[in-house]
């Protein structure tokens, strides 16, 4: 499973990225709802917005730079710490403005102002810049980083659209603006650093963040899996941290957003613009900006600085940038598993997904999956909404489908197949025992011997294919004699039939041996017949116990010889239901046992009885089969 969604992985190398961004921004929507799981927002971070509002209190809807270098200059005398210039001031105007936004940038001292380059994977060049001012500029402000080992696949900025250089060498520098777009058009990460040239640029965020924290370039370390600013300290703070950012093999950091667009402090353009027409205004202003960041930006209708991100479809790409250097002030960094842990979250899904596969109830197996994986999401948005951290979901979760449609697909063919084998064996079965029917019906008579002035009429039911019960009628002594026999052997099936065989054919070899040996009865029929039949069913019994005793079977049996022309029935009962005898106007009478069943003891005593026939008379012979059985509701019909 884990292969086959892996190669898929290959194949679509962004699919699961975009479903997994896509959750998660489920779960960030949720976090910034609610105020428990809301991310910091650290207020020296502010916004001064060149609004609709704004552009109605100035009376003019095409501020010129002499606009915005009078808000920096009133932000530098309410002595901001930074102010963050989300505007590329590229190429000059007219000549008066743009020496009052260079006047009120270099008498400020705080101003950083934003550029911009073209991402990409491959390295450019600044020779291809036209104007070699702008050129010059780059690679004096480049950041000379040491760089840890491995560490190749950061961006590089190409075709670069910069800032009037000497309006940008009288700030603190510039920072690009450039923001990093996933698959799905969404703004989830910024770009802190990017190559340029052999060196780098930093990010119009890190760059303010930077001169925020007092870290020079030479401070700043790019190591593996993140950029760490040393001796960083905030502005009326002593002690120096290392601040360790966490970026992406691409050197893209992922914005934490502290909620939406409202949460964080604003103000608007037009009334700093106006604050120095009212000293005690500037001064109020003073009081709540003195030592903050302020991000100047236009998010005017029609201003196309719009993004969306994962809390908002249209959210001001100024805030992107805010909620960046946010993140980084309140060290609430999003932080991903790595993929090693994620391959073990997956196999341990899928030995999860095993052991609930083996359950006999196909729906509990269903139902435990669909539980497991609910589980597993519910988990992973709770450690995103409590501790910011990433972990893959969706990746997971197909795992888990796959290898449960895999492991049910492997049980239905192996239950197909199971059943496939258990009907072949099933009609083998039912083919030999039908095979065993038609031997055990051979043994049956095909047709009684009734002598002249008799009725003989018998019926053969099994409960199975098989049975252990017979019955036999034979001739004896030239046919002046019968041998009727009945018999049950115990136990059902295959055994009892083979046992009847070998009953049935043991009461006619040892009646036709003895009968043999006896010869004529002429003189005195009743001990004839008495000894034939004791002879018969004691050598059968001694047979079957000395022989087949360990098998533990034996027979219930009825053994007569009727001599036809004198109606006498002498017979022997060896345990056998009681055959039913018939007298015209009298009560019935019954043909008890007069010895055990045949084959249970090897010395068991047999003796003789006899009845004598008269026209009309009948005799009931039959097996349990027929007292044991139920009508149609279930009732003993005996």
């Amino acid at each position: 499973m884990l292969a086959a969604v892996n190669l898929f992985s290959l194949l679509w190398p962004g699919f699961f990225d975009t479903w997994n961004e896509r959750l998660n921004d489920q779960f960030f929507s949720l976090k910034t709802s609610y105020a428990a799981f809301a991310p910091p927002y650290d207020e020296t971070v502010v916004h001064v917005d060149l609004n609709n509002t704004s552009l109605r209190a100035l009376k003019d809807y095409h501020p010129t730079r002499a606009h915005y270098a009078r808000v920096i200059l009133n932000l530098g005398a309410m002595k901001t710490a930074v102010q963050m210039c989300d505007i590329i001031f590229a190429g000059e105007t007219s000549a008066e403005n743009d020496q009052r936004l260079m006047d009120a940038t270099r008498r400020s001292r705080d101003v950083i102002f934003g550029m911009a380059f073209r991402l990409s994977s491959a390295a450019g060049r600044a020779d291809g810049i036209e104007d070699p001012e702008a050129r010059d500029y780059l690679r004096k402000t480049a950041w000379k980083i040491p760089v840890a080992a491995g560490i190749a696949r950061f961006y590089h900025g190409v075709d670069p659209l910069i800032t009037l250089v000497p309006l940008a060498e009288l700030s603190l520098g510039t920072g690009f603006l450039t923001l990093f777009l996933d698959a799905d058009g969404v703004i989830r990460r910024l770009p802190l650093i990017v190559r340029f040239e052999n060196e780098f640029y930093p990010s119009f965020a890190l760059k303010s963040v930077c001169a925020f924290l007092k870290v020079p370039p030479e401070k700043v370390v790019l190591e593996r899996g993140a950029v760490t600013l040393q001796d960083a300290v905030r502005p009326g703070h002593a002690q120096r941290i290392s601040l360790s950012i966490p970026i992406d093999a691409r050197g893209c950091m992922r914005i934490n957003f502290a909620g939406p667009w409202g949460r964080m402090k604003h103000y608007n353009f037009s009334d700093i613009y106006a604050a120095s027409d009212d000293a005690d205004r500037l001064d109020e202003f003073r009081d709540e900006l003195e030592g903050r960041i302020a991000l100047l930006s236009d998010i005017s209708t029609g201003s196309a600085d719009m993004g969306q991100v994962p809390i908002d479809e249209a959210y001001p790409l100024s805030g992107v940038h805010a909620n960046a250097v946010n993140t980084i002030l309140t060290g609430s960094f999003i932080r991903e598993v790595p993929g090693l842990a994620t391959a073990v979250i997956e196999v341990l899904l899928l030995l999860g997904v095993t052991v609930l596969s083996f359950h006999r109830s196909a729906l509990v197996s269903a139902a435990g999956t669909a539980g497991l994986g609910a589980l597993f999401a519910a988990s992973a948005g709770l450690v995103f909404l409590w501790w910011s951290i990433l972990i893959p979901a969706v990746k997971p979760l197909i795992v888990m489908v796959l290898g449960w449609a895999g492991f049910s697909t492997w049980h239905a063919l192996e239950n197909a197949r199971t059943r496939a084998e258990i009907e072949r064996a099933r009609q083998l079965a039912e083919r030999e025992l039908e095979i065993g029917r038609q031997i055990q019906t051979g043994f049956l008579p095909a047709r009684l011997p009734t002598p002249c002035g008799w009725e003989i009429a018998a019926h053969f039911q099994p409960a199975l294919q098989v049975s252990g019960d017979f019955y036999d009628v034979f001739e004896v002594a030239g046919g002046r004699c019968l041998g009727i026999v009945i018999a049950d052997v115990c136990d059902h099936g295959v055994g009892s039939a083979l046992f009847m065989a070998l009953t049935r054919s043991l009461i006619r070899a040892f009646a036709m041996q003895s009968a043999d040996r006896l010869g004529a009865a002429a003189n005195d029929p009743l001990h004839w017949s008495q000894t034939l039949a004791l002879e018969t069913v004691q050598q059968t019994n001694a047979y079957i116990a000395d022989n087949h005793g360990e098998a533990g079977m034996f027979a219930t049996l009825f053994f007569g010889i009727l001599d036809a022309a004198t109606g006498r029935l002498t017979y022997i009962n060896g345990g056998h239901e009681p055959p039913l005898f018939l007298r015209s106007g009298q009560p019935v009478s019954y043909l008890r046992a007069t010895g055990l069943a045949v084959g249970a003891l090897p010395d068991a005593p047999f003796k003789t009885e006899s009845i004598n026939f008269a026209p009309g008379d009948s005799l009931i012979l039959y097996t349990d089969g027929v007292t044991d059985a139920d009508d149609s509701m279930g009732v003993s019909l005996f």
